[in-house]
């Protein structure tokens, strides 16, 4: 049985997202792995390792504040 851990092919994502490092803009690169995230920058060896919880409760967290903030504006739009 062939499991995710197992692959042979690694996933790759270059996103479109620039961040200014050394003088010069790079893109970022997620490397995906079954239990972490890998970030890093295009064109460096510096790895960031993010588990995939630690995302997801940071995406909650942004949209759970971002809907506040729609709701506040709502009532002082109505007030």
């Amino acid at each position: 049985m062939t499991r995710l851990c197992e692959r042979k092919t690694k996933l790759t994502l270059i996103t479109n997202a620039t961040v200014r490092y050394r003088r010069r803009d790079r893109a970022v690169v997620i490397e995906v792995q079954p239990d972490i995230a890998i970030v890093r920058l295009l064109g460096t060896r510096k790895r960031y390792e993010i588990s995939w919880r630690g995302v997801h409760d940071y995406a909650a967290r942004v949209t759970a504040e971002r809907l506040r903030a729609e709701r506040k504006a709502r009532r002082k739009k109505a007030a």
